[in-house]
């Protein structure tokens, strides 16, 4: 069986903070500088690859993933800025080949917690590692938080998951992308932002070259 990625390329794990660091992994991805998924991962590479850093990018027509799946289950998703939310629930499913599991609605009520002040030397105040609370006390402790973001690229929709726990963020044990030089030296293309209808649309200021510089 074909891996779902490519293997003679540098995974990405680490932290995807903001919707920068989203458009720099999906265009990293898109140029093979970083993985992407192009089939459904089986029973045997979930239980390997989900876990806190992993990051996965995917291209709904390449793959032919419509819906991603890793038999974990989770809470109600929220939104924080341009992204979609979950926190991990109950106890893991032995089968993580299942369909995520979500909780129905209104079983927990969720708030945007402010962030915290982790002793991590590349954090900007602005992180949303914790940004999700469940008064109810159904989220499994030091669980998986799952985030994910859309961006629509040269007409199809590119899917970016990723997976943290808090507590590894705010030890500085994640870093974003910025610490990847090669990541860094991408550009992103204007119609990655113009084509994606972004709630909160990242600053770009177009260079004399061109590009887009955020």
């Amino acid at each position: 069986m074909s891996r779902p990625a490519e293997a003679n390329v540098q995974h990405f794990i680490g932290y995807v903070e903001t919707t920068t660091d989203a458009l720099r992994l999906i265009m990293a991805a898109r140029l093979g500088i970083i993985p992407r998924i192009t089939r459904r991962l089986n029973d045997s590479e979930r239980r390997s690859m989900i876990r806190s850093g992993a990051v996965f990018v995917f291209c709904v027509e390449e793959s032919g993933i419509k819906r991603w799946t890793e038999g974990l289950s989770w809470s109600p998703s929220r939104i924080v800025g341009n992204f979609l939310m979950y926190r991990e629930v109950g106890e893991r499913n032995s089968n993580r080949g299942a369909d995520t599991t979500l909780l129905p609605p209104g079983t927990s009520t969720f708030r945007v917690a402010p962030p915290s002040s982790p002793a991590n030397p590349h954090y900007q105040g602005r992180s949303d590692a914790g940004g999700i609370r469940d008064p109810s006390g159904v989220t499994r402790p030091s669980g998986l938080i799952k985030k994910t973001i859309t961006v629509k690229v040269s007409g199809t929709d590119h899917h970016l998951v990723s997976y943290y726990r808090e507590e590894d963020v705010t030890r500085g044990q994640l870093h974003r992308p910025t610490t990847r030089p090669d990541i860094m030296r991408l550009t992103i293309p204007p119609e990655m932002v113009r084509a994606t209808n972004f709630r909160h649309p990242p600053h770009v200021e177009i260079g004399p070259d061109g590009n887009a510089h955020m």
